[in-house]
């Protein structure tokens, strides 16, 4: 069974997640850490503003969208999550902070739309729920390592759910049809090229910045930094912070010359 719980990750600072019943831990911690603590969007020459204009692609319960609201609280985020019980926790987590400025989507993004896409969500790993779980099982033998695998199993057990899927374009036309988008965050466990395809020339050239978590698999890291090089971008990549260089995750930051 998953419940929307509140979870603290530092003194006096909770978010809702949901979460497995008789879960040991909570991925929103490792969240915490590496957006508020790391502050791990903000390298490699991004800069936002008071006035920026952000789009938040796989949003999770919204720890990015409420660290950008803290530190810029004019900025106007567009925050996109398409599973249902992350997408509910999201918007807790929103309104219990009496945050403005940031809409949600409960949709998920890709090259085309689509009806009734099956994802499948991780009730004990929320944040790892994709499209794509073949994917998921790259690093699951060193997980088993570290803690067995039963627990492995249980904690990677799925649950099937069916979403609509929409271009970026398109959500872009109904929330920001025109001006800079300052920020593109992308961050959908296996989905970042069907995020890219779906964004048309034209909102390519409004994107000033971009920052993508890519997990290296069928050489998709180079397929990603290749498409941000043809838009004009200058790229930065590093590997991701605290996680082990087997599971091959990256940070790819993206800039225009000034």
């Amino acid at each position: 069974m998953t419940e929307i719980r509140e979870v603290q990750v530092a003194d006096g600072v909770s978010f809702f997640v949901p979460q497995a019943e008789g879960a040991l831990f909570s991925e929103v911690h490792f969240i915490y850490n590496e957006i508020f603590e790391e502050r791990t969007y903000l390298k490699h020459g991004i800069e936002l503003s008071d006035s920026a204009v952000i789009v938040d692609a796989g949003a999770n319960v919204g720890l990015f969208s409420a660290f950008v609201k803290q530190e810029f609280p004019g900025a106007r985020v567009l925050a996109v999550e398409p599973i249902p019980p992350i997408n509910e926790a999201l918007r807790k987590n929103l309104d219990a902070r009496g945050i403005e400025g940031v809409e949600t989507r409960r949709v998920a993004l890709g090259g085309k739309p689509e009806s009734g896409v099956h994802f499948t969500f991780y009730p004990s790993l929320p944040g790892n729920s994709t499209r794509y779980p073949e994917q998921k099982k790259v690093g699951q033998d060193l997980t088993i390592q570290q803690i067995g695998q039963e627990e492995v199993d249980r904690i990677m057990q799925g649950v099937d759910v069916e979403v609509e899927v929409e271009r970026l374009s398109s959500v872009l036309g109904e929330w920001a049809p025109e001006g800079p988008i300052d920020l593109l965050k992308i961050d959908v466990e296996g989905a970042e090229l069907d995020v890219m395809d779906g964004l048309d020339a034209e909102d390519w050239a409004r994107v000033q910045q971009v920052v993508i978590e890519v997990q290296d698999l069928d050489g998709r890291l180079d397929k990603v930094t290749g498409i941000l090089e043809e838009q004009g971008f200058q790229i930065v990549n590093e590997p991701a912070a605290n996680l082990p260089e087997q599971f091959r995750y990256s940070m790819v930051y993206a800039t225009r010359a000034a």
